[in-house]
């Protein structure tokens, strides 16, 4: 994406993943756990978490629309880590792995105040679970964000266009309006194919911020 390409279009929201953005990525922090483990880490997560597989009926798919409880969703999980031959697969050390503080929270969370007082929308969407919700949704800033669109509550997860459609209607704004940021390549790759503006965030999130200031043509400062 270039600044080009979107030259005098008036941006109305902004949607935002959670976890890879305001904590850290699991797809750019699993690899040293499943080096331990003797497996690849885009295996692993695809495994665990059905990343990289077509949504359907994967147990952490079911679990992300609502469909199941965590405990149903660990126990296969872990079952199917086993099933491929690894040993010593533990599910908290697995998310211990890939998750945790961004060092660069408070400076991701400046930005989405900046832009929330160009007069944009602020809105989270996020693929997540109904017994992580009173840990996570407590991280976001009071008043912050305009609404939050959790898969878990919603029915529907990402990368089913459905729950960018939601989101619209959330925003109320036209997809050439809105701008999405995610930490997976094939929800960005889903986005704009709805003709929303998307970026994906790397390992550093504060890039993401550089290119959204380029792209909205304001100052950081």
């Amino acid at each position: 994406m270039t600044t080009q390409e979107h030259a005098g279009f008036e941006a109305k929201a902004i949607l935002w993943d959670f976890g890879g953005i305001f904590t850290g990525s699991p797809f750019h922090s699993i690899d040293d756990y499943a080096e331990t483990l003797g497996i690849e880490g885009s295996l692993l997560v695809q495994l665990v978490l059905g990343y990289g597989i077509v949504d359907g009926n994967h147990p952490w798919h079911r679990l992300e629309r609502g469909e199941i409880s965590m405990i149903e969703a660990a126990k296969e999980a872990v079952a199917a880590v086993e099933n491929v031959g690894v040993a010593n697969f533990n599910l908290q050390d697995f998310f211990a792995s890939m998750s945790g503080e961004n060092s660069n929270a408070e400076a991701m969370f400046n930005g989405v105040r900046r832009y929330k007082n160009l007069g944009i929308k602020q809105i989270i969407l996020s693929n997540n679970i109904r017994e992580f919700g009173k840990t996570w949704k407590p991280m976001l800033p009071d008043g912050l964000f305009d609404g939050i669109i959790d898969s878990s509550e919603v029915g529907v997860r990402k990368p089913n266009p459905e729950i960018f459609k939601i989101a619209l209607a959330k925003a109320e704004t036209l997809p050439n309006q809105t701008i999405f940021l995610d930490d997976y390549p094939e929800h960005v790759d889903v986005a704009r194919s709805l003709g929303i503006i998307g970026i994906n965030v790397g390992p550093n999130p504060l890039e993401a911020l550089t290119e959204l200031d380029s792209l909205l043509n304001v100052s950081s400062s």
